[in-house]
């Protein structure tokens, strides 16, 4: 699953430091346990992620490299400035150079600071790759969904999308079916997806990922980065054997979309 951290909700709302570390302690911190907590979960963020307003003295970047003072006696806000530091240096990133095949006409949150959004943010490289958002402690982002209205194929379509800022979400995780292949495939059915795509099934393996049609078992569209021709001879061998399996679980998540699409 793709992970984005929202660079909306950090932009300095935070009165001192010591509120911005309670909040990566008590909230923050425990999502990203759980989110690395699955080895198949990748987490991104915008390449100027480190730019962002913590609050009106820092940004990120000035806070993760700060001295420290008399809180870090503990080790606990060092702590969590390894954590962070680690977070904002790992790859993947994503730009907003590479432009977006989403286009949003209008966001239901975080009115009206939304309007100034760029074209291309956290929530339409969410939406292009069926992912879930992460977010600071914002009061505009404490909410489990973040409704969207998309043009898709010239059309207009309501999107949501999963948004998390605590730990606290996964008690109410939607359903996923998984298989976990020999080699380390991991493929998934989930009960949450988007109306206008074709029923289809997510196959994970290291930092590859693709989205295949349940009818034919043909590629849909894969991730950033293109897998191997083994990882696609993997994946047909099993949808042969395993096609009927796979459609059950489609089935049992999403009935009406599946006699639609036949």
């Amino acid at each position: 699953m793709n992970y984005y951290i929202n660079e909306h909700s950090l932009r300095g709302q935070f009165e001192k430091a010591d509120d911005f570390w309670n909040s990566i302690r008590e909230y923050t911190l425990p999502a990203l346990k759980k989110i690395e907590s699955n080895n198949e979960n990748v987490i991104w963020k915008k390449d100027s992620l480190w730019q962002t307003a913590v609050c009106e003295d820092y940004t990120l970047a000035q806070l993760l490299n700060a001295k420290g003072g008399k809180n870090e006696r503990s080790g606990i806000t060092a702590a969590l400035k390894i954590k962070l530091l680690k977070l904002v240096n790992q790859e993947p990133y994503w730009s907003i150079d590479e432009g977006s095949e989403v286009e949003v006409c209008e966001y239901g949150f975080d009115f009206p600071y939304s309007k100034t959004f760029p074209k291309v943010n956290c929530f339409t490289e969410a939406i292009a790759n069926e992912g879930r958002i992460l977010s600071f402690v914002h009061e505009n982002y404490k909410r489990d969904t973040l409704e969207f209205i998309v043009i898709i194929n010239g059309k207009e379509k309501n999107l949501c999308l999963d948004n998390i800022y605590s730990k606290e979400w996964w008690k109410k995780e939607p359903l996923i079916k998984t298989w976990r292949l020999e080699g380390g495939y991991l493929i998934e059915i989930r009960s949450n997806e988007y109306t206008y795509h074709p029923p289809h099934f997510h196959v994970s393996y290291n930092e590859f990922e693709a989205v295949f049609r349940l009818a034919d078992g043909q590629l849909y569209r894969s991730g950033k980065k293109n897998p191997s021709p083994k990882f696609f001879q993997v994946i047909r061998e099993w949808y042969g054997e395993n096609a009927e399996f796979l459609q059950n679980a489609w089935n049992e998540f999403h009935e009406s979309s599946m006699h639609e699409s036949t």
